[in-house]
């Protein structure tokens, strides 16, 4: 504590009071003093907890940089950890992008089968709604059925093969296959004609057939079949009838270009000169026609025409078992005396014939076809 001047300067001035004043003047000082003390130990003590709060925050301060050290350690390493997971995760990316190009692809050839497919759909339906527009037949399943895992189905046909004579030659048939044999093997033969003789040579008959043949169809677009085409009139009246309706746009018809009767089936086929006449009509089956005239009515049954192209085919020759080609007949008699001669000749056991089934001779300068079947 302080004292102002004028206290020490009243105190100075009075010497008297020096002395009366100095006792409480000293209680006073000490006092103070006691004061500061006070405060010095107060100021002490809180200088004391100011160094031992310094040393706490610098722990903490020490503490705290450790862990930040430490949390800067973890973050590169996290951030290391998330650069090498985003890598991956991009390698991964790339992967699942390629994945998708390629299932892309995959859905797209898909798309193309698809659509060849249902193309082709389209067409076995056109084509399933075709009628065979061939004359009656009986086919007679001859072949043999494979395996199912095959998926292969053969049938063997019965043809009928046109074979060429030439003139100065004769075809004989017999009976019996050893007959034929014989007469082959002989190779020359004597005839004996009344005065004269001559002598021929005997050859087998190789005939041409079909071993394999494919067939493509396709549906024109011109033309189409009229089946269960009825006969109460002559064919020219009929195809008149036909061209008539089947001319008229109310009828979904349209311009006939040419109009055709199938004598061996009795069917009918029709050609329009325009593109898409020909598939309205198909689309329905069966149309009702009405003969003005006569006044009758029938129903004729629509279907499309097929065009069918030979694509492959493999041919081979079968000899005939029991048939045998005579050539180097001179033209000496007539047809008919010759051929009896002929036939008289190979019948006789002697000449190592036999009965004899068919036999035709084609004198010089002619030609003939002779019409094989298979047993």
């Amino acid at each position: 504590m302080e004292f102002s001047e004028k206290a020490w300067e009243g105190l100075l001035a009075n010497p008297q009071n020096q002395a009366v004043n100095g006792a409480s003047q000293l209680k006073i000082l000490q006092q103070e003093i006691e004061k500061c003390k006070g405060y010095y130990n107060s100021m002490s003590k809180d200088k004391e907890d100011l160094l031992r709060a310094k040393l706490e925050v610098e722990d903490l301060t020490a503490k705290y940089n450790a862990q930040i050290q430490a949390y800067q350690q973890n973050s590169e390493a996290n951030k290391f950890g998330t650069t090498i997971q985003d890598l991956n995760i991009q390698e991964k990316l790339k992967e699942a992008e390629k994945k998708i190009g390629n299932v892309i692809k995959e859905q797209n050839t898909v798309k193309e089968k698809l659509t060849d497919l249902n193309e082709q759909k389209a067409m076995l339906e056109r084509q399933s709604k075709v009628s065979s527009c061939m004359p009656e037949k009986k086919w007679v399943f001859a072949g043999q059925e494979t395996e199912k895992n095959k998926q292969e189905v053969k049938f063997d046909v019965k043809p009928k093969i046109q074979y060429p004579i030439k003139g100065g030659c004769a075809l004989i048939t017999f009976d019996d296959v050893k007959v034929a044999s014989r007469i082959l093997e002989m190779g020359c033969h004597k005839i004996e004609l009344g005065e004269c003789s001559i002598t021929i040579e005997a050859h087998p008959v190789k005939l041409p057939t079909v071993e394999e043949i494919e067939i493509q169809t396709k549906v024109c677009k011109y033309r189409v079949l009229i089946s269960e085409v009825p006969k109460f009139l002559a064919t020219d009246q009929m195809l008149d009838k036909l061209e008539l309706h089947f001319g008229k746009q109310k009828n979904n018809g349209g311009e006939v270009d040419n109009i055709e009767f199938l004598e061996d089936s009795g069917n009918v086929v029709i050609t329009f000169a325009d593109c898409g006449v020909a598939e309205n009509l198909t689309n329905t089956e069966f149309h009702r026609v009405t003969f003005r005239g006569c006044d009758k009515t029938a129903i004729l049954k629509v279907s499309p025409f097929i065009n069918g192209e030979i694509v492959h085919i493999k041919v081979n020759e079968v000899i005939s078992k029991k048939s045998v080609l005579l050539t180097g007949i001179p033209d000496i008699l007539d047809e008919e005396h010759l051929k009896d001669f002929l036939e008289i000749h190979f019948q006789k056991p002697r000449n190592e014939g036999g009965e004899v089934d068919a036999i035709t001779y084609v004198p010089r300068g002619k030609s003939a076809l002779a019409w094989f079947e298979t047993e």
